[in-house]
C-alpha cells in the first residue's frame, strides 16, 4: 500500500504565487489511484500534490451544468483558496450543498492547475476532506503555517546567502541543503520563479501580517479593544444580510466613536476573518 503525500499547510498567497508542475517520473511509486503523482512548485522550492487548510467559507456556488459542481471560495489571512467538488468528491459536494456561509471550515485537498491560456494558470484545490471548524483550530492552523511557512523563508534565504557568487550555485545548494529534495526544489524555483530576497522579505511580511490578523487581545489599560468594539457593533445592526459600511460609520459617528479607528478595526476583523464582504460595502459579521 501506498502513503499518501503529505498535505502541506500553506498559506493562499504562496499557492496562489505558484504556476509550475513538477510532472513525475515513471520509476517513482504509484499512488492508490493507480497514477503517479504531479507537483505543484511554489516560489519557496515546495513541491506540493495535496494541502491542508483551515479558514473562513464566505462564498458557494454550483457552477455545473447537468451534473451539480459545487464551487466555494474559502480565505486566510493572505488570500483566498478555490474549492471545486463534484461527483468524484461526494462528501465534499455534499458537505458544499449543505453549508450555510460564512463558517470556518477545515480542508485537506489535492491541488489542481488549469491553464486556460498560455501564462496563465488557475490553481483550485479538490477536497478530500472538509469539515466544520472553529475560530481556535483557524488560529492555531495560522500559528503553525506561518512557523512551517517561515521555515521554508529561512532556509531558502540561507542557500541564497550561502551560494549568491559561486558560479555554480545549484551544486553549492545541493551541496549546503539537508535534503536532495530541499536543494532540488530551492534550484527550481531560482530558475522557474527567480525567487530572491524581494520575494523572501514580501513572504516575512505576509507571515507577520497573518500572525498579527489573529491577535485578539484585550488592549493594557482594560478599556475595551476597538475590534470588539466595532464587531459587536456590525452583530447589533446585522440583519441577516450584512451591514452596509457608510451605515456602520454613521451609527458610530453618532455614538462618538471615531471614524479613522473604525475603518482600522474594519479592516484587521477583514483580515481575521471575524467579517467579510459579501459583496462591495457589505460588511458581514461570521458568528
Amino acid at each position: 500500500m501506498v502513503e499518501r503525500e503529505v498535505a502541506f499547510r500553506m498559506f493562499a498567497k504562496e499557492l496562489n504565487d505558484s504556476v509550475l508542475t513538477i510532472h513525475s517520473t515513471i520509476d517513482e511509486a504509484i499512488n492508490s489511484d493507480g497514477h503517479t503523482p504531479n507537483y505543484l512548485l511554489t516560489p519557496l522550492g515546495s513541491m506540493v500534490n495535496r494541502v491542508f487548510i483551515v479558514g473562513v467559507i464566505t462564498e458557494v456556488d454550483n457552477v455545473g451544468n447537468d451534473i451539480d459542481t459545487w464551487k466555494a471560495r474559502i480565505v486566510d489571512p493572505s488570500g483566498a483558496f478555490t474549492i471545486y467538488a463534484g461527483q468524484y468528491q461526494p462528501q465534499a459536494a455534499i458537505f458544499l450543498s449543505s453549508v450555510e456561509t460564512p463558517a470556518f471550515v477545515s480542508v485537506v485537498g489535492k491541488v489542481r492547475v488549469y491553464k486556460p491560456d498560455p501564462g496563465t494558470s488557475i490553481i483550485s484545490l479538490r477536497p478530500e476532506e472538509i469539515h466544520l471548524a472553529d475560530e481556535k483550530m483557524r488560529n492555531d492552523w495560522v500559528i503553525d503555517t506561518a512557523e512551517l511557512t517561515l521555515d521554508r523563508v529561512e532556509t531558502f534565504s540561507e542557500m541564497l546567502s550561502s551560494c549568491e557568487s559561486v558560479p555554480e550555485r545549484c551544486e553549492c545548494i545541493k551541496n549546503k541543503a539537508n535534503s536532495s529534495e530541499i536543494s532540488e526544489g530551492i534550484c527550481l524555483a531560482i530558475d522557474n520563479y527567480d525567487t530572491g530576497f524581494d520575494y523572501l522579505d514580501e513572504m516575512r511580511s505576509i507571515i507577520k501580517k497573518c500572525i498579527v490578523s489573529i491577535d485578539l487581545a484585550p488592549s493594557s489599560n482594560g478599556e475595551k479593544d476597538m475590534d470588539v468594539v466595532v464587531m459587536e457593533l456590525l452583530e447589533e445592526l446585522d440583519e441577516g444580510k450584512g451591514v452596509d459600511y457608510l451605515d456602520l460609520l454613521s451609527v458610530a459617528n453618532s455614538r462618538n466613536i471615531n471614524e479613522k479607528a473604525v475603518d482600522s478595526s474594519v479592516r484587521s476583523l477583514l483580515a481575521k476573518g471575524s467579517c467579510y464582504e459579501p459583496k462591495i460595502g457589505i460588511i458581514r459579521p461570521i458568528s
